[in-house]
């Protein structure tokens, strides 16, 4: 069975509640569980520990140091002594929250009789969230439930009371919590003149009652009369001139029938209720709407304080469609405004994101992206964002390389961007390309030496090696990769063509237009390029191959292929083309010794041109001297030699020239003196 909790933290002590999808939250009477005062004792002498009533009761009796109150020392210190030891407060904090929501956990289990998993933990109260964001993150460490999150008491009236009848919902709601020490009023407004209904809760925090312990004059009838007419004096001022639709009385406070005055000013043409854990209920709404995803606060939108007044998003294609992908929501808690994006670009230098404040207008964020363009859709970014604060937006762009096609070429760099200071958006195009299926955690190696991990890098091979692709390139691995990428339907489809034995240019048609990775035209262009490969000899498939590679500066394996060619190849004329490409791709890596005997042999077999480039091999290995000798020594060889050596001056002079041109520069110890000596002077003002 699946739930969700919700958790109320006052100054006195936390309160637990939980709900299943699709039913109302439940507050279970566990004695000493369900409600635990928010204490601890360690036991003198021993690492023993006591929370609740428990701890209060051990102290009394002398046996241990008591911490109460724990979660209100924590906002406003960071450690408390204990006897002869000082303890981090998030830490006992961590401890009792542990203890207190496993023992609730555990009875639930065993009231429902069944095993139950927790989705996800809200927590609420008058712990400023958007404050006190880190201390809250760490008290909650040690707990067993991934999705987890914090809200003001304010937002949790909020989704408590969207989720009640909507006759319920009129004009403005008030809710009086009364503790042993204060009155607080929230008046919670409704705006249904726009769509969504804004809603906004005002928070008033009295001295009626503020520095009078409750509990210790409820035994006074005199005293109770008293404070039911302060009250009712005060809610009759408070309530005067508004229309109030609904009242909400809850808190310790209002346990026994003590304020009849009270509720005859109230009850006045509203509906009035009472009762002990609307904030708890409120978390639970709030924790099954993140879960279970439901309607009712769909027309409703809360602005509290801690809450994101903008819309950000992005425009991207998905495939040929353009879409709107929103990053960040308004009404959101800023502290909790977090994600990141990954997306291709296309021919663009910049980044524009949309900025629609809840109050009308359409911004825009420009993002350089300059030094990270790349051929074709080969650009894949990571789009990272959270916010500072209400109004400022921080975006770190990270270039994650392309496969083993490309590296990655710039650092990651991060903007600060106060969101209320945007320019107008004028609306120009955004080239970004939505990803297709999942990145494979572990790579496809597609060829040797060749990873992928996206559907868009696959389909970047396909472009790139179209003229090298035979039957070999459809395997059932690579269904099982495209699989992985959770693209389901295509994995099927090809595994089908897999089994009939079907054509080249279909099973890669199939993987382009999964992606819309090309356009018309060249779709037409590949797939008669993967035709023609079909019809080729094995032969002449493999000379492809090797030419392909080649191109690509690929040279070993190149050298692999031409040579496998070459013990396959009867015809002198045609040997003689491989062993010239075995040595244009050993001159490639600079090997002219292995190149040069390459050449010569080609040239033995009647490839002229192939004198050329031994003779290039040669005058790279060897003085001008040296050279001349070695001509003189071969006459026939002296007009070759002749264009030779003007190639090779050629050569040398333009690299002189590109050497006079840095000697200018400044070296890089002269540059890091620069910079030192610009830190150190003061900036003019």
């Amino acid at each position: 069975m699946e739930l969700v909790i919700g958790c109320d933290i006052n100054e006195y002590y936390v309160q637990f509640s939980y709900a299943e999808e699709g039913k109302e939250p439940v507050m279970p009477d566990f004695p000493g569980v369900t409600q635990v005062e928010t204490a601890l004792c360690r036991r003198e002498g021993v690492n023993q520990w006591y929370e609740g009533k428990e701890a209060v009761k051990r102290a009394l009796a002398g046996e241990g140091a008591l911490a109460e109150h724990l979660f209100s020392r924590m906002l406003h210190a960071d450690t408390i002594r204990l006897s002869d030891s000082e303890y981090q407060l998030t830490d006992l904090c961590s401890f009792f929250l542990e203890h207190t929501y496993t023992a609730f956990v555990r009875k639930v289990r065993e009231q429902l009789g069944e095993e139950i998993t927790v989705r996800a933990l809200v927590l609420t109260g008058r712990i400023g969230p958007g404050v006190h964001y880190g201390k809250l993150q760490e008290i909650v460490k040690n707990l067993p439930v991934e999705d987890i999150s914090f809200q003001s008491h304010e937002e949790s009236i909020f989704s408590y009371l969207v989720h009640q009848p909507r006759r319920l919902m009129g004009y403005e709601t008030q809710v009086l919590d009364l503790t042993s020490e204060q009155l607080v009023i929230y008046r919670v407004e409704m705006n249904h003149k726009t769509r969504p209904v804004v809603v906004s809760i005002e928070t008033t925090e009295t001295d009626l009652y503020k520095k009078k312990h409750y509990a210790s004059i409820m035994e006074h009838d005199r005293e109770l009369a008293k404070l039911d007419q302060e009250l009712a004096e005060y809610m009759q001022d408070y309530t005067a001139g508004r229309i109030v639709t609904s009242l909400y009385l809850i808190g310790d406070g209002f346990h026994g029938d003590w304020y009849q005055e009270t509720l005859k000013v109230i009850c006045r043409n509203r509906k009035v209720f009472a009762g002990d854990n609307l904030f708890g209920k409120g978390a639970c709404f709030a924790a099954a709407e993140r879960i279970w995803k439901g309607e009712a606060s769909e027309d409703f939108l809360y602005l509290g304080k801690d809450m994101l007044q903008y819309n950000v998003g992005i425009r991207l294609y998905d495939k040929t469609e353009e879409i709107y992908c929103p990053l960040l929501d308004a009404g959101t808690n800023w502290y909790e405004a977090a994600g990141s994006l990954a997306f291709y670009i296309e021919d663009t230098d910049e980044i524009r994101l949309q900025v629609v404040p809840i109050r009308g207008g359409k911004k825009e964020i420009v993002i350089g992206l300059d030094g990270l363009k790349r051929p074709y859709r080969s650009c894949l970014l990571e789009l990272a964002f959270s916010m500072q604060d209400k109004e400022t937006l921080e975006l770190t762009v990270l270039d994650h390389g392309f496969g083993s096609f490309f590296v990655p070429v710039r650092e990651p760099f991060t903007k600060a961007i106060r969101l209320a200071e945007l320019p107008d958006a004028d609306e120009q195009e955004n080239a970004c390309y939505v990803c297709i299926g999942q990145r494979l955690q572990k790579p496809y190696q597609v060829a040797m030496h060749t990873d992928i991990f996206s559907m868009e890098e696959l389909c970047y091979y396909i472009t790139v090696h179209a003229d090298m692709l035979d039957q070999r390139f459809m395997r059932e691995d690579l269904a099982d990769a495209v699989e992985q990428m959770e693209l389901f339907d295509l994995a099927g489809s090809l595994r089908q063509l897999l089994h009939f034995q079907g054509s080249l240019h279909t099973f890669c048609r199939m993987i382009l237009e999964e992606a819309a990775y090309v356009s018309a035209d060249k779709m037409t262009e590949l797939m008669e390029t993967l035709t023609k490969n079909e019809t080729l000899t094995p032969l002449k498939r493999k000379q492809k191959q090797a030419d392909g590679l080649y191109s690509q500066k690929a040279y070993m394996q190149a050298i692999t292929l031409y040579r496998e060619l070459l013990r396959e190849e009867t015809e002198q004329e045609n040997k003689a083309v491989l062993l010239e490409q075995i040595g244009k791709c050993m001159a490639q890596l600079f090997e002219y010794g292995l190149a040069e005997a390459q050449f010569m042999e080609s040239y033995r077999l009647g490839r002229k041109e192939a004198l050329h480039l031994y003779l290039l091999c040669r005058r790279m290995q060897m003085t001008k001297e040296e050279f001349v000798r070695f001509i003189t020594e071969h006459e026939a060889y002296y007009e070759s030699a002749l264009t030779v050596e003007q190639e090779y001056e050629s050569a040398l002079q333009t690299a002189e020239d590109t050497l006079k041109q840095m000697e200018g520069l400044p070296d890089m110890d002269s540059l890091r003196e620069t910079y030192r000596v610009m830190m150190e002077q003061p900036e003019s003002v």
